[in-house]
């Protein structure tokens, strides 16, 4: 009996240490510190980066159920067995993350990536995932992108032929919305293997999505079989494509006679802009065009030849279109450029009443800040009032980071010089907030480093620029930043770090020692390589400038040789040298247009001689009236740009 007893008694002990061991493991799995969490992590990530993908999967499964990171590492599975081809593993790692995370961020994209995946063997499973998106709070383009999904599947069914209206519904709705989308072209071909018989505006969205994918040929057998009322403004942009001027010409004569109104403003407006484009004399075809248009959209032809109206044309041309126009889609540029033809004809009340009228009319526009500061001039040079300041003050309150701030101010403390000698001071680019609440999720991407997944985790642009920064892609990082600031009404304060995102001080150091040498401004050269190329070291243009200050090859040999500099081209993506010879071409400039620094930054892209040319024939009282009457819109937009940055680079680094 007591045999029996202690057998049993071992057999206990040995199924409770059994059991403890599996709630141990159990256990291991569920829970997890935190430091061992990150520290898995952070290797699986490393593994991943460097591409080991197998031991990056393992180590992304082993994160603990419990941890803010969970979710983030089965998306990552996801990821591995993608680049492993293993199809089966990166949906089970996908539903794992939408089924017991449904409240992650990620949780309706992993559903969405699993509907994809399963849409051939599995489609109605893929059906009720793809309804399941359309239905929460994700983002539209993957709603939109989910019904193009569940059309494709429908009309793969045979039981669901009847159902074509809503098939054809799924395929329509995408390629409008998303004409140049990353599906268009498979939506565009499902929808025409499904249903060969389509009206004519449907053939029309079906050669626009061939079009846009550079397809031609393949467009043209669309386009042709469409209604010219639907189709005219894209076979005219298809038809220059395919090297037939006369016809792509002739529809848009047609289009714009009779069926105007018929098309998008934006095919439309594509379409005229080709045609003018294309022609000799842009100016007269404008002109000419002008005269047969009828319907909507006709201000914008207009609107070209204003624009490419010679001199002595253009302002009556701008004045003739606002009192056409006064509401239309071009009434704030008409405004701008009526008024700045009256103060150049010394119609000074005249300018004040398009400026009060503009200000009133338009308090939200992109363009307030410069119609704000001419109407200063106007109290100061032309009305002579004593308290011309309180104008300009408010458009560097309102406006502190514009181009015309930078005037407003330079104009209140009687600057002679374009630029200062600021003393910048080194501040580093750093997380535009205050870091998120300790143990969130983005807190503990951030700590892993984990900045793909930070992107997924925010709609915050200052975040996802500083990500692209951590990243080093330099452009992206400032475009968004500018994007992102752009949008704010009210500006934050000059030692804010978002503005340190917006104008990074890259090469800070090789600028500074190079600007001092050759006498340049450093914040003025900082302004240069900024709007130049975004501080990116291999940038080469379309017409072969190469690097940081994007310098012409011919004119940086040139420069180099006359300096005891000899290099090959390639040397010129090297930041060091393109700093330096970039310094010193444009001190060159500098030196010949009298020391005068706008009158320089318009050389480094219009040319010396252009700039020379327009200094005899422009008839200007200031430097503001100079740089509003260059010929070169490009020329003029990067005089704005360039002293912008610079104004910026000081507000925000200066001592």
């Amino acid at each position: 009996m007591l045999d029996f007893l202690d057998k049993n008694k071992i057999a206990i002990t040995g199924l409770t240490l059994a059991l403890c061991l599996c709630a141990g493991v159990a256990f291991g799995h569920f829970y997890q510190p935190h430091k061992k969490t990150l520290k898995i992590y952070s290797q699986a990530l490393e593994n991943y980066n460097s591409k080991d993908y197998s031991n990056a999967y393992y180590l992304f499964s082993r994160v603990g159920f419990f941890s803010k990171l969970k979710p983030a590492a089965l998306y990552r599975q996801g990821m591995c067995a993608h680049a492993l081809s293993d199809e089966a593993s990166e949906i089970e790692a996908y539903k794992y993350l939408f089924k017991h995370f449904p409240a992650s961020h990620l949780s309706n994209e992993a559903k969405y990536k699993t509907a994809q995946l399963i849409s051939d063997s599995n489609p109605q499973k893929a059906k009720q995932y793809f309804n399941e998106v359309i239905l929460s709070a994700t983002e539209d383009d993957y709603k939109v992108a989910s019904k193009y999904y569940i059309s494709k599947i429908e009309s793969e069914n045979p039981k669901t032929k009847l159902k074509k209206p809503e098939i054809e519904k799924g395929f329509r709705e995408y390629l409008t919305k998303y004409p140049d989308g990353r599906l268009a072209l498979q939506a565009a071909k499902n929808w025409t293997i499904y249903k060969p018989e389509m009206n004519s505006a449907d053939l029309t969205l079906v050669g626009k999505a061939y079009y846009n994918a550079g397809m031609y040929s393949d467009a043209e057998k669309f386009l042709n079989r469409a209604d010219t009322k639907d189709n005219w403004a894209i076979e005219s942009k298809n038809s220059y494509k395919l090297g037939n001027p006369v016809k792509a010409n002739s529809m848009v004569i047609i289009g714009v006679s009779k069926y105007a109104d018929k098309v998008s403003k934006n095919d439309y407006r594509s379409a005229i802009y080709e045609y003018i484009q294309n022609s000799s004399n842009p100016y007269n075809s404008a002109s000419e065009l002008l005269k047969i248009a009828n319907g909507a959209n006709k201000d914008y032809i207009w609107n070209l030849k204003c624009k490419n109206a010679p001199k002595s044309d253009k302002y009556g041309c701008y004045e003739e279109l606002y009192a056409s126009y006064p509401n239309g889609d071009y009434a704030q540029n008409t405004m701008i450029n009526a008024m700045i033809g009256r103060l150049l004809n010394k119609n000074y009340a005249g300018a004040k009443i398009i400026a009060d009228d503009f200000i009133l009319k338009y308090p939200d526009s992109e363009n307030l800040d410069m119609v704000m500061f001419w109407r200063a001039k106007i109290e100061q040079k032309y009305a002579h009032n004593p308290d011309y300041q309180i104008f300009y003050k408010n458009v560097i309150n309102n406006f502190p980071d514009s181009y015309f701030a930078y005037r407003a101010f330079w104009i209140i403390q009687g600057f002679n010089a374009s630029v200062m000698n600021a003393n910048l001071e080194y501040k580093a680019t750093e997380y535009p907030y205050k870091y998120p609440l300790k143990g969130s999720v983005l807190y503990n991407l951030i700590l892993v480093n984990d900045f793909d997944m930070i992107n997924k985790y925010t709609k915050d642009e200052f975040i996802k620029s500083w990500v692209q920064y951590k990243k080093g892609n330099f452009v992206t990082s400032i475009y968004t930043a500018q994007k992102a600031m752009d949008k704010l009404k009210n500006k934050p304060p000059k030692d804010d770090p978002r503005w340190r995102l917006v104008y990074p001080l890259h090469y800070f150091k090789q600028v500074q020692n190079n600007a001092g040498h050759f006498k340049n401004d450093t914040a003025l050269i900082m302004a240069i390589i900024r709007e130049e190329s975004h501080f990116h070291p291999d940038a080469q243009s379309g017409v072969g400038a190469v690097g940081l200050m994007q310098l012409m090859p011919e004119t940086a040999h040139e420069v180099g040789e006359k300096n005891g500099y000899n290099f090959n081209t390639s040397d010129l993506f090297n930041p060091e040298l393109n700093i330096k010879i970039g310094n010193i071409y444009y001190s060159q400039l500098r030196n010949a247009l009298d020391k005068k620094d706008i009158y320089a930054v318009a050389a480094y892209n219009g040319g010396i001689g252009s700039v020379q040319k327009w200094n005899d024939i422009l008839e200007y009282n200031d430097i503001d009236e100079f740089v509003e009457q260059i010929p070169y819109d490009e020329t003029k937009n990067y005089v704005y740009k360039v002293m912008k940055s610079y104004w910026n680079y000081t507000r925000v680094y200066q001592k």
